[in-house]
């Protein structure tokens, strides 16, 4: 066990080597062999908090030792309470001679700055979350250039080691004779180099997530498009039926007037008067707002239909002009005209004047569902 002191000679850490080797062995092998996976987030904050437990360490006594060991360089990196640690580790392996738990320490400094990228290049603005999308990640991977280092080295892991054994070899001795500066430069080169790569991987990354929102717009427009032509179809046909060739449904008529319990003998009038022409418009366009919005037409034949109609025409207050429950008023309101039942339905309750008109929309509901 080693005790690094500060200025005042008390205590900052404790560095346990055996144990501190095991430990950061086996992590570094974990979350390099975890990165395989496509944005995958390293869990480099709980292997910091890991070594502060194991090393007795607190965050602003390692931030005071490092301001008062490093004078004069303004560096925030280099004041960090997670960097501090791991120079100190590094260090007390170097002295031991221990080449394996200094490198795989040292792993964790490229590690940590290749996280904070990868979070900060996927939240977007204004969000604390982040998001990142697998298909669109090996895409990004799939077309980047030979020349790239993530393309040169296979996998992003073995591009992180690249880096960190090279920066680890260029300021060796900056570690080891404990070179402000030099380390300043260290931590500097090794956050540039893996940010170049971050940098352009993700530009590549936002390109192709752009692509494929275009071509999703595109297919919904194309959807939409064939969706609405086979819409218009399917309700010209019913209107035809029902106003141009004056089709009625009998059976629609009992069920929907039993569904409301309205008058049979006023139900059959009601339709037989609907049953002309001059209401093709209005019938076309009450099917149109009543249909348009279903992806599935064969939901028409579900009591959520019903429960769908129930709701349009239960509508009080709405900014459109245009809407269901005001087409289907019109089309009775016309229909109370033409059998000259005004004065019957103006004596009638709210309650009955709704089921009058309810009739006529639910009468619609049924007999469009023998065209599914």
């Amino acid at each position: 066990m080693r005790y690094i002191y500060n200025l005042k000679n008390e205590v900052v850490s404790k560095i346990d080597r055996s144990a501190l080797h095991k430990f950061i062995l086996k992590k570094i092998s974990n979350e390099f062999s975890n990165m395989v996976e496509n944005c995958y987030y390293p869990k480099i904050s709980e292997i910091y908090k890991d070594l502060l437990y194991m090393t007795n360490s607190k965050e602003k006594e390692l931030l005071k030792y490092s301001k008062d060991k490093y004078k004069g360089i303004q560096f925030k990196l280099l004041h960090d309470p997670f960097t501090t640690l791991l120079i100190l580790i590094t260090q007390d392996f170097l002295q031991n001679k221990d080449l394996a738990g200094a490198e795989a320490t040292f792993h964790l400094f490229a590690l940590r700055y290749y996280t904070n990228l990868l979070h900060r290049y996927t939240t977007p603005k204004g969000s604390r979350s982040h998001i990142c999308q697998p298909d669109v990640f090996q895409s990004a991977l799939d077309r980047l250039s030979r020349n790239h280092m993530f393309s040169k080295q296979k996998t992003i892991p073995n591009s992180i080691m690249y880096y960190s054994r090279t920066v680890f070899k260029l300021h060796l001795k900056d570690l080891m004779n404990d070179d402000a500066a030099g380390l300043h430069k260290m931590i500097f080169a090794m956050r540039t180099r893996i940010n170049q790569s971050m940098r352009s991987f993700f530009n590549k990354y936002y390109d192709i997530n752009e692509e494929k929102q275009q071509t999703k717009s595109k297919e919904d427009v194309e959807y939409d498009q064939a969706h609405e032509t086979k819409l218009r179809n399917f309700i010209n046909k019913i209107t035809n039926d029902m106003c141009v060739y004056g089709k009625i449904d009998g059976d629609a008529i009992d069920v929907a007037s039993k569904l409301v319990k309205f008058n049979k003998k006023l139900s059959q009038e009601y339709i037989k008067d609907l049953s002309r022409p001059e209401f093709s418009e209005q019938i076309e366009t009450a099917l149109y707002l009543l249909l348009k919005d279903m992806n599935n037409i064969s939901v028409i034949k579900s009591t959520k239909f019903l429960d769908h109609i129930q709701k349009l025409m239960s509508i009080k207050v709405t900014k459109q002009q245009i809407y269901f429950k005001k087409v289907i008023t019109d089309i009775h309101n016309k229909i109370i005209s033409r059998l000259k039942l005004e004065k019957w339905y103006n004596n009638l309750s709210i309650q009955s004047k709704a089921i009058s008109r309810n009739f006529i929309a639910y009468y619609i509901s049924f007999f469009i569902r023998n065209y599914v």
